[in-house]
């Protein structure tokens, strides 16, 4: 169990939360705490808006067909439900089409048919380095308007393009839907209406879905705004759904692990016809369908079929979709990683895998994650292009904390790959077949000497007697303000006493260990096995020492049961002393 103090000046139990948001990078402490508009940057510093506007204006007075694309991300569907959901408000009667992608696709990809009679397309969060394919649009006399955040290859000058990251706007940490928010605000403006921030809503789901960095003032501003009033009716019928698993807390952490999940796990295991219903959703179409639910058990009476409305429909199919996208991902990961061991692929630096006829394609950006994670190196998932035989495409990971935080600048500047694009730890690639071992080879000798080695990052030191209440409730009010970029504290505690008597075995199987210290904190592992040193000191008959001591590192706060607050730490790992 390797860890060390992320700072060893701020080692201050009497002042968490300074300490712990110090630690990701927040200098003035207080003004982060205390947000207010005054964070918020005005749309006009976004290059084109102002034409994109006049675009859409002109399209609106001539009665022109809209098309939008929604891209397959959660991000992507809630850009374009604002989009819609906007144009719908300003002009009921407008004439809107939109496509969704068959598969995992981005932009402008093979799939997506614009029909002829299109005279603007709108691409919200996507788009930018689509250029070929504008072009091939715009010479069939289409406007396009871009709403995008994704890194800029080159100009594109078939579109307008609205992207934070090619003008001087100084947020960079703002999703696509953020930018469709922003144009918004400018329609708004332009029209005299007052919409917008009546889906700052999914500007806050899109913004914790996409990982964008909350530690950027304007981007948890908008998140706390969002989050404080939930307008959207699928979002609500998602919350519904996951109220025991949230603990009926809505934040940050909660919609990032408990609802993002359950949307993307219908946009990559869902088939077309439930991807357009989630959509559907989005928009708020306000369908009722039949159903008949299934019994809870062979002997209860055949249930009579009942109405059900599109939100608490979809919420449902998000549920079963994910766990049909976790089934294959675990098999297919527990393959790979037989594959890899087997081929030695882990002793590189950054793992290479051909996953051809290996992996499902939609799931190839998760599994590359769960690689990645395994084998504490950043991981490239890749498999033969349909049409280009002699090249490779597919998703880079990289892992938490890595000495190697530019991932993408860093293989790009290898000069070996077709291209790398999208965000730092998370992007498409493209190589030629014949790149791939020089790439390997070039990759090993560069990071020859950089340690991938696992370890915490603890933002305390402490030992159990020093561990008071007043410390545990702090650290459990810091639990609004995690996420991408403010990561949730991890604190070394030394010298827990533990006797055999002290301990329960809780769960279907058995699967978690709980004790009680000093009858005020509770102590939680989940997760453990045969192997665990807890379950074989218990176990071993010749043992007979009546207590251990260890030394945990874990998550430290108030558990919520049935209004009963309790300090608890959940022990991430341990050891023995």
């Amino acid at each position: 169990m390797q860890y060390k103090l992320i700072n060893n000046s701020l080692n201050d139990i009497y002042n968490p939360k300074e300490t712990v948001l110090r630690n990701r990078g927040i200098e003035d402490v207080d003004a982060y705490l205390n947000l207010d508009d005054s964070v918020l940057i005005h749309y006009s510093e976004l290059d084109n808006i102002g034409e994109a506007v006049q675009c859409l204006l002109k399209h609106l007075e001539n009665d022109s067909e809209i098309h939008i694309i929604n891209d397959s991300d959660t991000d992507g569907a809630c850009s374009s439900a604002i989009m819609y959901n906007y144009l719908k408000l300003i002009k009921p009667n407008v004439k809107i089409s939109y496509s969704i992608h068959t598969n995992k696709q981005h932009g402008l990809s093979y799939d997506i048919k614009v029909p002829e009679e299109t005279n603007l397309l709108i691409i919200p969060d996507a788009g930018t380095n689509n250029i070929k394919e504008c072009k091939e649009l715009k010479e069939k006399g289409m406007d396009i308007i871009i709403l995008d955040h994704h890194l800029a290859e080159q100009e594109n000058p078939y579109a307008i393009v609205v992207n934070n990251q090619m003008c001087n706007y100084l947020n960079k940490n703002l999703c696509g839907t953020g930018i469709c928010y922003k144009f918004l605000q400018a329609l708004d403006e332009e029209t005299w209406n007052d919409y917008a921030d009546n889906f700052l809503d999914l500007v806050a789901l899109a913004n914790i879905a996409d990982s964008m960095d909350i530690k950027e003032p304007e981007t948890k501003r908008l998140i706390d705004k969002g989050l404080s009033k939930i307008r959207s009716k699928l979002f609500k019928a998602l919350i519904d759904r996951q109220s025991y698993s949230m603990n009926n807390i809505i934040n940050i952490n909660n919609v990032q692990f408990y609802i993002v999940p359950l949307i993307n796990g219908l946009i990559r295991a869902g088939d077309y016809d439930e991807k357009d219903l989630l959509f559907r959703a989005f928009i708020e179409t306000d369908e009722v369908f039949k159903y008949k639910p299934r019994r809870k058990s062979k002997n209860d009476p055949e249930p009579e079929e009942i109405d059900e409305d599109i939100y608490t429909r979809v919420a449902r199919l998000c549920g079963n979709a994910r766990q049909r996208q976790n089934n294959s991902k675990d098999k297919d990961v527990e393959k790979l990683l037989e594959y890899i061991d087997e081929k030695e692929y882990n002793n590189n630096k950054i793992i290479f895998v051909n996953v051809t006829d290996k992996l499902n394609e939609n799931l190839t950006g998760l599994v590359a994650m769960n690689i990645a994670t395994k084998y504490n190196k950043p991981c490239l998932l890749l498999r033969k292009v349909k049409n280009k035989p002699d090249y490779y495409a597919g998703s880079a990971r990289n892992i938490n904390r890595s000495p190697l935080p530019n991932l993408k600048d860093y293989l790009e500047e290898t000069n070996m790959f077709e291209y790398c694009q999208g965000h730092q730890g998370a992007f498409g690639v493209e190589i030629h077949k014949d790149n791939i071992p020089k790439a390997i080879e070039l990759i090993n000798e560069q990071l020859k000497n950089v340690d991938f080695t696992s370890y915490y990052e603890v933002d305390f030191i402490i030992d159990i007697d020093d561990l008071d209440i007043s410390f545990i409730k702090t650290m459990d009010e810091l639990k609004d303000f995690y996420g991408q970029g403010i990561g949730e504290a991890l604190v070394y505690i030394s010298n827990i006493k533990v006797s055999r008597n002290d301990i329960n075995f809780m769960g279907k199987d058995n699967s978690t260990i709980k004790f009680v210290y000093n009858d005020e904190i509770t102590f939680i592992k989940f997760r453990i096995g045969e192997n665990d040193p807890i379950y074989k000191w218990l176990n071993d008959w010749e043992n007979d020492d009546d207590f251990i001591v260890i030394n945990v590192i874990g998550k430290v706060g108030l558990n919520n049961y049935k209004g009963i607050l309790t300090p608890q730490v959940i022990i991430e790992d341990y050891q023995v002393i």
